[in-house]
């Protein structure tokens, strides 16, 4: 099934030649090709939408402003005239990250990387945590994840291999991993029930560590923590 796209351009001549590259890759399905950022977040929010090409400099609102009023971002690639634009993109998680005059060569790439994302994201959602680590996109599978603490601005992942580092929330992580033994039993942990040793009413024991249970968290955890 080819992936939707979205592209937002406040430039009329850039909007038809990246609808033109759309329509020349059968990966792809465009859904709206739009000037209007307003629009364009509204459909977003309200329908699925695998890939947005996303350009930076635009007058109503920039295109760092706009990813931060969607409710489910989808994989962005951010194209621009400016190539200063490049260390905030990666470090708001995009993709990648095209520069005009964008050749279709350049485009391709960009779409292969959002490819393979998206296939891995598809393939293992259920047994697999997909996220970035500083410049790359890695897969952790979810029975080597002990327990996840997070910090202000980035999320430990404690592994059976060691301990990764990714910038995101936990309400983000959380929200990627579909597997109910993941339980988010206070605002900074999220434990793997399996890797439980022993627990009490005010914490559980994973290995040597001893994980606090929020007050907030107790009435809605499973029966195994409130006894």
């Amino acid at each position: 099934m080819p992936f939707t796209t979205v592209i937002i351009d406040d430039e009329q001549p850039a909007i038809n030649i990246l609808s033109d590259y759309v329509g020349r890759t059968p990966l792809l399905n465009l859904k709206i090709a739009t000037r209007n950022v307003f629009e364009a977040i509204e459909y977003i929010n309200n329908n699925h939408v695998d890939i947005l090409l996303l350009d930076i400099e635009m007058p109503d609102l920039s295109g760092i402003e706009l990813i931060k009023l969607i409710k489910r971002p989808p994989i962005i690639i951010l194209t621009t005239a400016y190539e200063k634009y490049a260390l905030d993109g990666y470090e708001l998680d995009i993709v990648d990250y095209l520069v005009k005059p964008i050749r279709f060569e350049r485009f391709i790439r960009a779409i292969n990387k959002a490819n393979r994302l998206l296939i891995n994201n598809r393939k293992n959602n259920n047994n697999h945590l997909i996220i970035k680590v500083e410049y790359q996109t890695r897969a952790i599978l979810l029975d080597n994840i002990i327990y996840i603490e997070g910090l202000k601005d980035y999320v430990k992942i404690y592994t059976n291999d060691g301990v990764i580092l990714t910038r995101s929330n936990i309400k983000g992580i959380h929200s990627k991993i579909n597997d109910n033994r993941f339980v988010r039993i206070h605002r900074s942990y999220i434990v793997n029930t399996d890797k439980i040793v022993s627990y009490t009413k005010r914490y559980v024991t994973i290995g040597s560590s001893n994980i606090p249970i929020g007050d907030s968290y107790r009435s809605s955890l499973p029966a195994l923590f409130i006894k």
